[in-house]
């Protein structure tokens, strides 16, 4: 039988798992409430800046996730 949920075997995967729990937090209501200012970064609103750091580690995180697998698959 599946198991439903799947934990990470290694520290990597942890950290990873973490480094995704993190970027979900960071894009949550509460976190966005306070970055929500009117200031302005570069001639954007603060907002914006944070949501495109947001998406942006999470391109990052992915790619060293994608890295860490292929590196398990050729071991």
């Amino acid at each position: 039988m599946r198991r439903l949920l799947v934990l990470p075997t290694s520290r990597a995967g942890w950290g990873l798992l973490m480094a995704f729990v993190a970027l979900v937090g960071a894009g949550t209501w509460p976190v966005i409430a306070l970055v929500n200012r009117a200031t302005l970064v570069l001639g954007l609103p603060w907002v914006v800046v944070w949501s495109y750091l947001v998406i942006f580690t999470c391109v990052v995180v992915m790619l060293i996730g994608n890295h860490i697998v292929e590196r398990d698959d050729h071991e």
